[in-house]
């Protein structure tokens, strides 16, 4: 009789081992796409909280000169043309007569450059929500498009109409009334 050993035959770890590298094998482009679709939504969400956050805070201040958003490098002033969405952006108070009193609300930094943040209508320079809630953009407004390395499929976009309201497409690669997207 042979005594009992314990322990893991070399074919038990080899096939463990060829299993867990399969299993492997499927979960890290699962996570990747996973990951990437996860940060296109965090990007269209931020945009659509600043933009709500302007247009809350402009009715609240009844300001007469609005609130503003816009492409912003440094946090502090907005970007002259042409603006790059993806640095960042600001929420801020423009005072047309005296710069000094520019107020700065909110600052967003820059995004993951491996996205393309475009303004696809409308100023591309920012967009200011007046004490009513309506912007300065000529109709429909602002239309942002953020992409990534897969392409249209997989594309988001953030449109503020001139009446102010503020919507993020909630499927992948569709505007938000459904219409198919194309990046540039």
């Amino acid at each position: 009789m042979k005594p009992q050993s314990s322990g893991f035959t070399l074919i038990e770890l080899l096939v463990t081992l060829t299993v867990a590298a399969i299993l492997f094998g499927i979960a890290v482009p699962a996570f990747n796409s996973f990951v990437k679709n996860d940060r296109d939504t965090a990007q269209a969400n931020s945009l659509v909280s600043s933009f709500n956050y302007a247009r809350s805070e402009a009715v609240k201040r009844a300001s007469p000169n609005g609130i503003t958003v816009c492409p912003s490098a440094d946090g502090l002033t907005c970007d002259p043309a042409p603006p790059s969405w993806i640095e960042g952006w600001i929420v801020t108070y423009i005072d047309p007569v005296n710069a000094a009193n520019n107020q700065v609300l909110q600052t967003v930094p820059a995004l993951n450059p491996v996205n393309t943040v475009t303004p696809v209508f409308g100023p591309a320079t920012g967009i200011t929500f007046q004490s009513s809630g309506l912007t300065n953009a000529p109709a429909p407004g602002l239309i942002i498009r953020i992409c990534d390395s897969r392409g249209a499929a997989f594309a988001r976009q953030v449109e503020v109409l001139s009446t102010g309201r503020v919507a993020a497409s909630q499927t992948p690669g569709k505007s938000v009334n459904g219409a198919a997207l194309a990046c540039p």
